[in-house]
């Protein structure tokens, strides 16, 4: 549990840290996932490879879930790399101290990632998150070139 709360707290100072500089502004995500069980996270992700010509772009994210096992609500922080292909794909890999999981699926101009994918619960884990995952992610920010850009024509 203290190694939980360090994490937490090192993260939200990296965000203030980040954002005070304004040379890496943070991309606020909310995240939904349903495995076996309802879980909602939420946290900041930072690009790091931007091509501007196919518009691919992987994002670093870290934040912080809640879900509910057994009648309680557990806190999980979470750590997941999103590669988005172009505007129209995605591949998303992430971990926390109780599962790892894996999605792909559609991006919208990478402002809202859906997709499937399979989650495993660790060993010594208390709260089992296993079996096929369906989620979806909304980033919001006001950084120009991280949404993509709709091309009509040549």
């Amino acid at each position: 549990m203290k190694y939980k709360i360090i994490l937490t707290i090192s993260c939200i100072f990296l965000s203030f840290t980040m954002k005070a500089q304004k040379k890496i502004q943070p991309i606020y995500y909310i995240d939904y996932s349903y495995a076996n069980k309802h879980l909602l996270r939420g946290g900041i992700e930072f690009m790091l490879i931007n091509e501007s010509t196919s518009q691919t772009k992987l994002f670093l994210g870290t934040g912080y879930g809640v879900v509910n096992s057994n009648g309680k609500i557990h806190g999980i922080p979470d750590l997941h790399l999103s590669y988005n292909i172009g505007t129209l794909l995605f591949v998303k890999a992430g971990s926390s101290f109780s599962h790892a999981y894996s999605l792909a699926g559609v991006s919208l101009f990478n402002a809202c990632d859906i997709g499937i994918g399979y989650s495993k619960s660790y060993n010594n884990s208390e709260v089992k998150i296993q079996g096929f995952t369906a989620g979806i992610t909304f980033r919001l920010t006001n950084k120009d070139n991280v949404y993509g850009k709709l091309r009509i024509g040549f």
